[in-house]
């Protein structure tokens, strides 16, 4: 897989997975009426749901290049299959 379709791979459902995050946490919590830290850094509403929105983007694509990394190929010297498995 080249690298332009790795990183698509990796960004895409991640991207996906930010926006469901956002719409159910701020479904149930108002970042105005919570402390959160926006107090201090003057953050209006918006600002609060950008930097949510890139906090669970950066967690998800974390995960998901996680999950490229342990599904790699094997390393050199290991079966590709477990064992009792045929290829085809």
């Amino acid at each position: 897989m080249n690298a332009m379709r790795l990183v698509a791979g990796i960004l895409w459902p991640s991207f996906l997975v930010a926006c469901g995050m956002e719409v159910l946490v701020f479904a149930l919590v108002d970042p105005i009426n919570t402390f959160c830290g926006a107090d201090a850094l003057r953050m209006s509403r918006q600002g609060v749901y950008t930097g949510a929105f890139f906090v669970f983007w950066l967690m998800a694509a974390a995960s998901s290049a996680c999950t490229v990394l342990l599904a790699g190929p094997a390393m050199p010297g290991q079966p590709d299959a477990p064992a009792g498995t045929t290829s085809p």
